[in-house]
């Protein structure tokens, strides 16, 4: 059964415009409730009559307002930033009954290109009784019998404000977070099943893509499903065809055999030599392609029993082989397969190693098969190449000194097939330990 959601499948585009428009109504919905129904970011200015009882001794006003209060000989000068305001010095020493000599107000210059607010054309709206407020900073100075008596304020931010904007602004990440990572989630998801079906080393065997997602990403998949289909139909019908042709290959090569034995011995030999060379090119030929199919049933497999047997079968035919440790492993997989894998790496190091070291260990869930040879090694820019079919790491053609090239093409077939991998890599020639060294991973049996 399918969601709501599924049902209608937005695009990647519509889904991506969504979120940025539902972001962007949250903000500008968070901003204007702080702009017209919190509180302003800073404390509320100061009257002339608050100012006043602050020489009188009065508290500060509430809010966050910072007084202070000194007694000074000298008469107070104006500091750089600021302006001597004579009318609301004025207003203030009406307010406390003194002359207007006797009262200083040094308060904030005005931003550039303003008015000065001693000039007569200053605009004075009305304000309330008082006619003015005081903002910012400012100094008030009254004269008396001992000096001058200042009282210093400073207007601070308001803390409540800024806890209600940071909480909104906190409320509205945590409330797009959440949609915002299964938006992005139900976007990628898709496109990382695509990319993991693509990286798989036989996406002509993995099983078909769920069709899943936004619109592109479905065409993608549909698009690579049948990609996979078709490659799967090409191999099919190209393993076929080399299967006819290596297995209708040997019914002249029958005839052939008879009719050479007509010839003299030495050219006879000669001639079956090569008959029979042709056989054996047929036989992993096709050994080859039935790799590429999808096998014979899987039962339990004892690899160590696998192991331990080629390398006494070898031995016995006077084979340097040798068996340094081995572990016991209980695969899945094809007997005859795993079988006909590890004898083409334990020849392989017999053939151009002369000998070969065979370990088989378990951990973390897989078992290893390590063989190792005391030869020449491969160079590094041909050691990825030593599984493509046909390649053969030995330059000549002679049958004496390699194969076909298609015995580790076989085995790394193979290893694929059972959920494994098979690496190759030199030794360390610089230990005295020269050769090559091939590891065959598989799954161990749960």
């Amino acid at each position: 059964m399918t969601s709501r959601l599924d049902r209608l499948n937005p695009s990647i585009l519509t889904r991506i415009v969504a979120l940025v428009a539902a972001t962007l109504l949250l903000a500008l919905g968070a901003m204007m409730l702080v702009a017209f129904r919190g509180p302003p970011p800073h404390s509320r200015p100061m009257m002339p009559g608050e100012a006043a009882a602050l020489l009188q001794g009065a508290a500060a006003p509430a809010g966050s307002w910072t007084v202070t209060r000194y007694q000074s000989d000298p008469v107070p000068l104006v500091e750089p930033g600021q302006m001597e305001d004579r009318r609301g010095a004025a207003q203030v020493a009406a307010l406390l009954g003194a002359r207007a000599d006797d009262v200083r107000l040094m308060r904030e210059s005005p931003p550039m290109r303003m008015a000065d607010p001693d000039r007569e054309a200053w605009p004075r709206p009305n304000f309330g009784p008082d006619g003015m407020m005081l903002h910012g900073s400012f100094l008030l100075a009254r004269r008396t019998t001992d000096g001058w008596q200042v009282v210093q304020a400073r207007q601070g931010a308001n803390g409540r404000w800024y806890a209600i904007t940071l909480s909104l602004m906190a409320g509205i990440f945590i409330l797009l977070l959440l949609p915002a990572y299964w938006v992005a989630r139900r976007i990628t998801q898709p496109i990382r099943q695509l990319a993991d079906g693509a990286a798989t080393e036989r996406p002509e065997r993995a099983d078909p893509l769920p069709l899943t997602g936004p619109p592109e990403v479905r065409a993608v998949g549909a698009a690579y499903n049948h990609m996979r289909a078709r490659i799967a139909d090409y191999l099919g019908e190209r393993t076929a065809m080399l299967v006819a042709i290596a297995h209708d290959l040997r019914t002249p090569m029958t005839r052939l055999s008879f009719r050479l034995e007509a010839l003299p011995d030495g050219p006879r030999a000669k001639a079956q030599a090569d008959v029979q060379e042709m056989r054996a090119m047929v036989t992993d030929l096709l050994d080859f392609m039935r790799g590429q199919g999808d096998g014979a049933a899987q039962v339990r497999i004892d690899l160590s029993a696998i192991v331990e047997t080629l390398a006494d079968d070898l031995a016995d035919m006077g084979q340097d082989v040798a068996v340094t440790h081995s572990s016991r492993a209980v695969v899945r997989g094809d007997a005859v397969a795993l079988r006909r894998c590890v004898a083409n790496l334990i020849e392989n190091a017999v053939r151009y190693g002369g000998s070969a070291r065979i370990a088989l260990a378990t951990a973390n869930g897989r078992a290893t098969v390590t063989v190792e040879d005391d030869g020449p090694g491969v160079p590094e820019e041909a050691i990825e190449r030593l599984c493509e079919p046909f390649y053969r790491g030995e330059a000549s053609r002679n049958r004496e000194t390699g194969g076909v090239g298609l015995g580790l093409s076989i085995a790394r077939s193979i290893a694929d097939s059972h959920g494994g991998r098979l690496d190759f890599g030199n030794r360390r020639a610089d230990a005295g330990q020269g050769g090559l060294r091939a590891s065959l991973t598989l799954p161990l049996e749960r």
